[in-house]
């Protein structure tokens, strides 16, 4: 009889290595980036690929296509028990669709060309995050074909978490009767800092987007005729980001978008930063750029327990080779903040909007619209046994114990999860760092990680505790 290691190695150099290139084939673009998703069709065709694969593998396990009018496709997979075991469910969550392709792939690889090359499978959605479903799975394989128990395995594989996951609230309302009283959450999409343990993710930052609209003019007009007399919508803009942010130091100026970091984080944050050193700051600079802060501890902090504001889009702005002598007659500029957890996200939102809507600058017309306030996310404390039994496979499989460690993106139904499942710890964990790219060019999956992972996770659910019969 194969060991579970043995199989799982085996499977990340054939089947489930197969398998993931076939779902990067798949242009399965998130339902924001893609307004005729439905018609197309690829959303469905990754959850109809994934539905196969798994019936395939569990030919007594059920894989459940959600469709609902208008809204993406999910996948529900409740897999029996197998070899007698009495504990409660395990319950695995990750995302079929995809960011879009961008450009600037490097030369031989693409986002719908799956590439194994250097120990990492190139392509979008290989590590954000289509390996979820293909690694679960495989896990679970594994401990059948050593002949090692395991509980109850379900889970929930949607298609709009790039979009926002807008309808996921609804759809654990619909399965939760089914799935039951999970154990452990695990959720999949997170990140890492190194390739030498199993990373927790403790904390999320929470979201406040909108659109903002600066119009001075009905139509542009010649900049000889009308500059000096007519303000810019670009200067005024620039004053309203002012009351936001101060450009020098990066720091987002309004009062409610700050909390303390939490004195029982704070020790945790240091020994993440002791553990990953200079390389938390490492990014693809261009020139002499230089990062806000080259401490670690407070290059993290930064990023993920301070509010931040990224300029995600602009129009209004023509492209410069196009550029003419025009006075224009608007600037749009899409704001992202990020926010630290533990915040009022909809406080934080009104503040903003209130800020850039008062005193406006010239008296020019201002809108806001596309108005998004998600808070962040601070996991529980993990039960005991789980947290024991991570550590414990982290530390057989890797050499290194298991560490937690604060992300500074945001996944908003974070919370959903814990109001539908308010008795199961998050087992909160993925493959994403800096090297991964994700919504980059060059997405790429760490195979020799994801593998080691993979066992990681088969240990820890054949570790779920019996229960009475």
């Amino acid at each position: 009889m194969t060991t579970t290691a043995e199989f799982i190695k085996n499977a990340w150099k054939g089947e489930t290595l197969e398998a993931m290139k076939n779902f990067i084939r798949i242009p399965s673009k998130s339902s924001a980036f893609e307004a005729d998703w439905e018609v197309r069709g690829e959303l469905l065709r990754a959850v109809r690929q994934a539905e196969s694969w798994g019936h395939q593998r569990f030919p007594e396990g059920i894989f459940d296509v959600l469709q609902k009018p208008c809204i993406p496709p999910a996948l529900y997979i409740d897999l029996p028990a197998f070899g007698g075991h009495t504990g409660r469910p395990v319950f695995f969550y990750g995302h079929f669709d995809k960011q879009p392709e961008t450009q600037g792939w490097s030369e031989g690889l693409g986002p719908w060309t799956p590439v194994v090359k250097d120990g990492r499978l190139y392509g979008r959605g290989s590590s954000d995050d289509g390996y979820s479903f293909y690694t679960a799975l495989t896990a679970i394989q594994a401990l059948e074909a050593s002949g090692r128990p395991h509980p109850r395995i379900v889970g929930l594989f949607e298609t709009d978490e790039e979009s926002g996951s807008i309808d996921l609230a609804q759809y654990l309302k619909d399965i939760a009767p089914r799935a039951g009283n999970p154990c452990i959450l695990t959720i999949l999409d997170l990140g890492i800092h190194d390739y030498d343990r199993i990373w927790l993710t403790q904390s999320l930052r929470g979201v406040v987007s909108f659109k903002l609209k600066v119009e001075v003019l009905q139509h542009p007009v010649h900049s000889g005729i009308a500059s000096g007399i007519v303000p810019s919508s670009f200067a005024v803009m620039r004053e309203l980001l002012d009351r936001l942010e101060d450009p020098a130091t990066g720091r987002v100026k309004l009062p409610s978008f700050h909390v303390e970091l939490p004195e029982e984080h704070r020790e945790t944050l240091k020994r993440c930063a002791e553990i990953v050193g200079q390389h938390a700051v490492e990014f693809p600079y261009a020139g002499d750029t230089e990062p806000r802060s080259s401490d670690p501890f407070e290059a993290m902090k930064r990023n993920t327990w301070e509010p931040s504001l990224s300029i995600l889009g602009a129009d209004g702005l023509p492209s410069t080779s196009e550029a003419s002598a025009l006075l224009r007659a608007s600037t749009t500029l899409a704001l992202s903040f990020r926010l630290p957890p533990r915040l009022d996200a909809q406080r934080a939102l009104s503040e903003a909007i209130s800020a850039v809507t008062t005193n406006i600058p010239s008296h020019a017309k201002v809108t806001v619209y596309d108005l998004r306030a998600e808070g962040g996310f601070d996991a529980p404390a993990l039960a005991p046994w789980l947290k024991n039994s991570i550590d414990k496979a982290s530390t057989e499989v890797f050499g290194h114990p298991v560490e937690f460690c604060f992300e500074g993106a945001s996944i908003g139904t974070m919370r959903d999860f814990r109001t539908t499942f308010p008795n199961a710890s998050f087992f909160n964990t993925g493959v994403l760092g800096a090297k991964e790219n994700a919504h980059a060019p060059d997405e790429s999956l760490p195979l020799s990680y994801v593998e080691r992972l993979t066992e990681v996770i088969a240990r820890v659910v054949a570790s779920v505790p019996l229960e009475e019969a």
